[in-house]
């Protein structure tokens, strides 16, 4: 009855009640913080508009803020597992942050790309960069590996042959080795 006579007392109240912490696992901990970037109310979401991407562009297209910095950096996607993380890391990716991005950061207008986490996200996916030089020769190591493996092979069928070598591959059979030593060698009838 105080309740109704004076409806300050509800919010003194509800300040005066304990807090209880849950403890939740890393799951629960993701859909919290995906949450709390969602509409708050039923009108909300109706008012969620669809996303239109221009011609050649996608839902993990390089935000255009982050465009001015592609001359100097390369940025890509990793996936948010801890193991695909790690890798990138090892490789010399930095995940992208409020720290290091300040000037976007402070930006109202680009707020909005950081997520709770300080990260640039995008569902299951955090924004990484490095310096493009680097980016580029990690991109190109597998080509340029491969090339090297080709040419090798190439030059060995440039190369001449041996008098009596006919260039196939020839098996060396360890067991008529042993025989001819007097080891032990396989044994029709005994060893198979």
């Amino acid at each position: 009855m105080t309740e109704k006579a004076n409806p300050g007392t509800q919010e003194v109240e509800a300040q005066e009640r304990p807090v209880f912490m849950v403890p939740m696992s890393d799951d629960d901990r993701y859909i919290a913080d995906r949450m709390k970037s969602q509409p708050k109310t039923l009108d909300d979401v109706l008012f969620v508009k669809e996303e239109k991407y221009e011609p050649g562009e996608h839902r993990l297209s390089l935000p255009k803020e982050f465009r001015k910095y592609e001359s100097r950096f390369a940025f890509r996607w990793i996936n948010k597992k801890k193991r695909a993380v790690d890798e990138a890391i090892y490789k010399g990716w930095v995940i992208v942050n409020r720290t290091l991005f300040k000037e976007l950061a402070d930006d109202k207008a680009a707020e909005y790309l950081f997520s709770t986490s300080g990260a640039v996200e995008k569902g299951d996916a955090i924004l990484a960069f490095m310096a493009r030089p680097k980016a580029e020769a990690i991109r190109r190591a597998p080509g340029e590996k491969s090339n090297e493996f080709l040419k090798s092979q190439m030059a060995k069928g440039e190369q001449k042959l041996e008098k009596g070598q006919s260039g196939f591959y020839k098996p060396d059979d360890s067991a008529e080795k042993e025989t001819e030593k007097g080891g032990k060698g396989l044994q029709e009838g005994r060893d198979f």
